[in-house]
């Protein structure tokens, strides 16, 4: 996907020396590219931050953008890389955010607490996570984008700069991968609490 006419305009006019219009040109990209970094590492003080070195290096290197994608997907890419520059620096173990409120809305045939369900409740929470973790981060992002956040398949295939085909095979991949891992971590699981 290349950039539209008016965008591609745009950014040879800042090129040019009109630097004033970049504001112009990122504003529609600030809350897709804040999402994504978001996605990336986690509900943290320093999304904003990442996000305004990512405009930064767009600015810088606006000149070097070549129009063989999307403005979108060029800009998103910078803020990927932060983030992940970021995740890198900042922390020794990835924790994703998942809502706990989330597992307390699904049906639940006995609320009686018993040894084995309080070890499942404990230790699903942690299963969950520990899954999601281990997923690579393009499939991370689209399960946290598309199941968390409740985009839709269209608004997920916006904020990446993929087609929503694209999407939809990530999606179901994420899915699969995320089942086969909690699968596995199940039993598991189940081991240690009724032997415990």
């Amino acid at each position: 996907m290349t950039p539209s006419t008016d965008e591609a305009g745009l950014i040879r006019k800042i090129v040019g020396g009109r630097r004033d219009l970049f504001g112009d040109l990122i504003a529609p990209h600030l809350t897709p590219l804040s999402r994504t970094v978001h996605a990336t590492i986690g509900s943290h003080p320093d999304v904003e931050d990442i996000v305004q070195q990512a405009a930064m290096k767009a600015f810088v290197h606006l000149g070097q953008f070549r129009f063989q994608a999307s403005f979108r997907t060029w800009f998103i890419r910078i803020g990927l890389n932060e983030a992940r520059q970021w995740r890198r620096r900042n922390t020794s173990t990835r924790f994703f955010e998942f809502p706990v409120a989330s597992l307390s809305d699904l049906p639940v045939a006995d609320r009686r607490p018993s040894p084995l369900n309080e070890c499942e409740k404990s230790e699903s929470i942690g299963q969950m996570r520990a899954a999601l973790d281990r997923l690579p981060e393009k499939y991370r992002i689209v399960i946290d984008l598309r199941d968390l956040k409740d985009l839709s398949i269209t608004e997920v295939a916006g904020e990446l700069g993929l087609s929503v085909p694209a999407v939809k095979s990530r999606h179901l991949r994420a899915r699969k991968k995320v089942a086969k891992l909690l699968g596995c971590s199940s039993q598991s699981r189940q081991v240690r609490c009724t032997r415990g």
